[in-house]
């Protein structure tokens, strides 16, 4: 089970992780658009999911960050790994 202090830092890696590596504005990250929406393609998912195992150490398998997913939904698969931030 994860708190909301952790829950907070999972969603701020994801942020600076997508503005930084990626160069999306962060209003329309957290705009609650889906991943298709901001033109996050399935490339840049598997590289999201390679900086994740790096940070935090969760292994996410190909296809469980999906382009419909918005950032909510993925902070919710990576809780669901159990990370450690």
């Amino acid at each position: 089970m994860t708190t909301a202090t952790e829950t907070q830092k999972i969603k701020s890696l994801l942020v600076t992780t997508l503005t930084e590596k990626f160069g999306l504005p962060a209003d329309e990250v957290l705009s609650g658009a889906s991943f298709e929406e901001l033109d996050i393609d399935s490339l840049i998912l598997v590289e999201l999911g390679l900086i994740l195992r790096k940070e935090i150490g969760i292994v996410l398998e190909e296809g469980e960050l999906k382009s419909s997913f918005t950032l909510d939904d993925a902070v919710a698969v990576i809780e669901a790994k159990g990370p450690r931030v």
